[in-house]
């Protein structure tokens, strides 16, 4: 309280001071006062009105002091309430951290509920994404199987463009060991297996890189090489033929080993026919693949050397004729003729008489079913071919003489000689 006592000392002087004022206003009194000393009380320069402006200035100082004595009074007796200041402080700033803390805990609750929230809805939706993944894989398997199913029956109805559709389709999906699953639908079924395979080796052709196309042919020569009914049918040869355009003669390569090895198979068996007068394989793979046996026509009319003096050249000179394209039947009796003139040093007579029919045979056939303008000068340049013989007969006299020069068959060398070897049974593709 000690703190007090210069305001009430302070108030005590001032209630004075107003005490006397006052009085001087109800009972007219004079004192005398200098000038300075009032407005030394007020601590300011002395006026220009005199001591009436300046016992005025001190009364409204003395006023003003008071009413700020009196303000300052309240506030001060208002405190007694209260300890001290530091201790107000103190608790306003603990309520404060109170309030604080439990603003804290509440918001870190809320935190915590609204984590948990979005953790319970995250984990929700993860769920989600693993069912929707799984059930997308089952979709995916389905089509993929779909589309399996699709690739595969349209090979089987030979239907290249939309089995080529669903092939590009399931490689752009990653599907593994397509190719085997292709070839191992074509030998499920033995009944069908031939005309699967016949319609795989079309779609070969058309699969995007070599690179596919010489896989899917090493994973069919070994179906084919290991099926008798395949090993020396028409199918073996396409396939072979088809390789071919992976293979560089000159260079040994797997891939060339085994092209050979099926070739040589079907090549040995259609010509070993062919020896005994058996045409059918051949004539049939001439008629309904005319462009693949452009490739073999002068092998099947060539025959080894060692069988030229052993086979019936009656019956093989009639060969060509069963061929249903011109073209094919003019390049075997050009092959022929060119046996014929190497391996008969005489008595050549018998061979160019027969041969001599055959042509007039082809040439009416011509006439009858094709422009024979054609082929007129492939007919001249064979018909020329017979005066390489002998330069006094040419075909006409072979022709016309047929009966004659092919009453007897001439004698077979006692030691034939060895010409070259043009493509027998072993012959050299």
């Amino acid at each position: 309280m000690g703190s007090n006592i210069p305001h009430v000392l302070m108030l005590s002087l001032v209630w004075i001071s107003l005490l006397a004022v006052g009085e001087a206003n109800s009972t007219p009194c004079t004192i005398e006062i200098p000038q300075y000393m009032l407005t030394g009380l007020m601590k300011t320069e002395p006026t220009a009105t005199g001591c009436e402006g300046a016992w005025s200035g001190l009364q409204t100082h003395l006023q003003k002091a008071h009413q700020n004595l009196t303000e300052c009074h309240q506030r001060a007796e208002s405190f007694e309430d209260v300890d001290t200041p530091q201790t107000t402080c103190q608790q306003l700033s603990d309520e404060l951290d109170k309030r604080m803390e439990q603003t804290r805990v509440k918001l870190s609750a809320d935190m915590k509920r609204k984590l948990q929230y979005e953790q319970i809805e995250v984990a929700k939706m993860r769920n989600e994404m693993v069912k929707l993944k799984n059930q997308l894989k089952s979709v995916q398997l389905e089509f993929k199987n779909y589309y399996h199913r699709l690739l595969l029956l349209y090979v089987d109805s030979a239907d290249v463009r939309s089995a080529m559709y669903y092939y590009h389709l399931l490689v752009s999906l990653k599907e593994p060991n397509l190719l085997k699953t292709v070839v191992k639908f074509v030998y499920i079924s033995k009944r069908h297996e031939n005309r699967r395979l016949e319609n795989l080796l079309a779609l070969a052709k058309h699969l995007p890189t070599a690179s596919e196309q010489m896989d899917l042919y090493r994973l069919i020569q070994p179906e084919i090489v290991n099926r008798v009914t395949q090993q020396v049918s028409y199918l073996a040869m396409i396939a072979s033929l088809d390789m071919d355009k992976f293979v560089k003669e000159k260079e040994e390569s797997e891939f060339k080993k085994l092209r050979d090895a099926m070739f040589k198979i079907v090549l040995a068996r259609w010509k070993y026919q062919m020896l005994g007068g058996n045409y059918r394989d051949v004539v049939t793979f001439a008629k309904n693949y005319p462009q693949y046996f452009e490739k073999i026509g002068v092998r099947m009319a060539t025959v080894a050397p060692q069988y030229w003096f052993q086979f019936s050249y009656s019956q093989f000179v009639t060969y060509p004729n069963l061929l249903t394209l011109p073209k094919h039947r003019l390049v075997a009796f050009q092959t022929i003729r060119r046996q014929v003139k190497e391996r008969n040093k005489s008595h050549f007579s018998y061979y160019l008489a027969k041969l001599a029919k055959q042509v007039e045979i082809c040439e009416k056939y011509i006439k009858q079913n094709y422009n024979e303008l054609d082929y007129k000068e492939e007919l001249v340049t064979l018909k020329m071919k017979f005066r390489e013989f002998d330069n006094k007969n040419g075909y006409e006299y072979y022709l016309k003489n047929a009966d004659k020069l092919t009453k007897t068959k001439p004698p077979v060398p006692a030691k034939p000689g060895k010409p070259r070897n043009r493509g027998g049974l072993n012959g050299r593709r």
